[in-house]
């Protein structure tokens, strides 16, 4: 992923709080770009935005769990205008014409309307 020229231009990248994608949401801030992540059960906003330069240091692994995106992040409602410039996805199957997706698993990039995987 952090290869992936969609990935090294985006600023902000919107990835779920599920536990297999730890690790997308751990290079996100490690790349210094913004992360936004839902809200579990939407405690305290819709949705959290994190930047690294808000994590003390040493801070991103636990940053990039549940609990700590609602630690460091800034919780924002569906009222803020935020630009995402891409949004990783966990899927079981993606058709690739059409970019229907189905359930959770492995990490599909949507970027523009295109696929890549």
């Amino acid at each position: 992923l952090g290869r992936l020229d969609v990935f090294q231009n985006a600023q902000c990248v919107k990835v779920n709080p599920d536990s297999p994608q730890k690790q997308v949401r751990f290079v996100t801030l490690s790349g210094d770009k913004k992360l936004l992540t839902p809200q579990p059960r939407l405690r305290t906003g819709f949705f959290s935005a994190l930047e690294s330069q808000m994590i003390p240091a040493g801070c991103i692994p636990e940053a990039c769990t549940s609990v700590g995106a609602a630690k460091y992040g800034r919780p924002i409602g569906l009222d803020e205008v935020i630009k995402v410039d891409l949004i990783v996805i966990g899927s079981v199957a993606v058709d690739p014409s059409t970019g229907a997706r189905l359930g959770k698993g492995e990490v599909i990039i949507f970027s523009h309307m295109q696929l890549k995987s």
